[in-house]
């Protein structure tokens, strides 16, 4: 194999991670917006950690660790609200990736509708510590959001 085929194959490969590791934030949004918490919570390894805040404001939330512990509190919070939320998750950039780890970072725009009327509650950014486990799945061992507005 010369360098050049060495070269491609590993460009390949950090392209089809980061590839998986915006799926794995897509699924995390996805998962919230539509209810699904099975996928919300595979989308965190065991003992994930999240955690937050409102700029410019005293207003944070989390620490909460472990997947099932983050998936009871968001799964809490989505039954409360009567609006169908929608969190767009893009302009993705990566920082320190190896074969096994990375950080990813992501701006949010979360929106709502209710009553056939739909309107932006908030923007902010996410960086998402993201770990290759054994399974060869992305997950997240730390999501830290922070929202330019209160929600």
């Amino acid at each position: 194999m010369t360098a050049e085929d060495t070269s491609a194959r590993e460009s390949t490969v950090l392209a089809a991670d980061r590839s998986a590791m915006q799926d794995t934030l897509a699924r995390y949004a996805w998962g919230y917006d539509e209810g699904n918490f099975d996928m919300l919570a595979d989308t965190f390894t065991k003992d994930g950690t999240t955690s937050g805040k409102v700029a410019n404001s005293d207003a944070s939330w989390g620490p909460t660790t472990g997947n099932q512990a983050i998936t009871d509190m968001l799964k809490a919070i989505r039954e409360q609200q009567t609006d169908q939320r929608r969190h767009t998750v893009h302009t993705f950039r990566f920082e320190n990736q190896s074969s096994s780890s990375a950080d990813l970072y992501s701006y949010v725009l979360i929106t709502s509708t209710e009553n056939a009327v739909t309107k932006t509650l908030t923007a902010g950014w996410y960086h998402a510590s993201m770990v290759k486990e054994a399974d060869g799945q992305w997950r997240m061992a730390d999501l830290t959001a922070l929202l330019d507005s209160p929600f």
